[in-house]
């Protein structure tokens, strides 16, 4: 027969697996924003990443500082102060930096109008309510998707590099690293004659641009001591079916320009003319 004790001791048991396996599966899924004013790293700002449940207990450290000067505890309040710093503010930066590109027609009218309208039923029934509220939720997850960083897959780009064999003469996959780093939406319609689909009215009723980004790299090799200024373009392409996108952020032109004892190289990975004329971009409508 077991005794009491025992009995007492397996439920502590269940009751801190069960704590240990809840707070496993919500660190997978719990996240937060990072944004550092440090000169170093500037690369992985405002990147999501995993968030703990609790935050260092000073300051982020932007130079050596004595022992000495490390406080003994928090200041009061300091998990609110770096809650709303660390996790907050971030994301309503990202929403100030690019909310040109939320102030399109479909968000500025039409959703505010159809919100409007059936809260004025609201008064009447259930359903009349959910309408009136759906078109906020809609309107905060197309901003909140249209402010998120651009974000494209860097080991396909480091793939096309190490293959390339003008550029492996000056960079090793072990001594390359990263100097700076620019990645950003481009503003606005592109060029007609280039891109006559972004003519089309109905899409521009729901895009202020055209998801397109440009950017760069700049690698450094420590060996070699050459430096490398990696520039491309990106476009949303279609995927295999109609209304499906392929890839958000398809490498339409990549140049590399090399540097290195007073010799300077252009490289051609992807040529533009002859992208564009093989694939054209698509068109993001909700």
């Amino acid at each position: 027969m077991i005794n009491r004790s025992t009995a007492f001791i397996s439920k502590n048991l269940r009751q801190a697996n069960l704590t240990q396996s809840s707070l496993a599966m919500k660190t997978q899924y719990n996240q937060m924003g990072f944004s550092s004013d440090n000169p170093y790293n500037k690369r992985w700002e405002y990147k999501w990443k995993h968030s703990y449940y609790t935050y260092p207990r000073d300051y982020e450290h932007t130079e050596v500082r004595k022992p000495q000067d490390s406080k003994d505890v928090p200041p009061i309040y300091f998990a609110y102060y770096k809650d709303f710093v660390d996790r907050w503010l971030p994301g309503m930066n990202m929403w100030w930096q690019r909310r040109h590109r939320i102030f399109d027609k479909f968000n500025v009218y039409f959703l505010p109008g159809m919100s409007l309208f059936f809260y004025q039923f609201a008064d009447l029934a259930l359903g009349f309510k959910i309408m009136a509220a759906f078109p906020l939720f809609l309107a905060y997850t197309r901003i909140r998707d249209k402010t998120l960083d651009p974000d494209f897959k860097e080991t396909y780009l480091r793939d096309m590099i190490y293959q390339n064999p003008e550029i492996t003469k000056y960079f090793n996959e072990e001594t390359i690293h990263v100097l700076d780093y620019e990645f950003e939406y481009l503003p606005g319609y592109l060029c007609p004659e280039k891109f006559p689909e972004y003519q089309n009215k109905t899409w521009q009723f729901f895009n202020t641009d055209t998801a397109q980004a440009e950017g760069f790299f700049k690698f450094g090799d420590v060996e070699s001591g050459a430096t490398m200024t990696l520039k491309f373009k990106t476009m949303p392409i279609p995927g295999k079916f109609r209304y499906q996108v392929g890839e958000p952020f398809y490498f339409y032109d990549l140049r590399a320009e090399i540097k290195c004892d007073g010799v300077y190289k252009e490289v051609v990975l992807v040529d533009e003319k002859e992208s564009l004329k093989k694939i054209r971009p698509f068109l993001f409508l909700i």
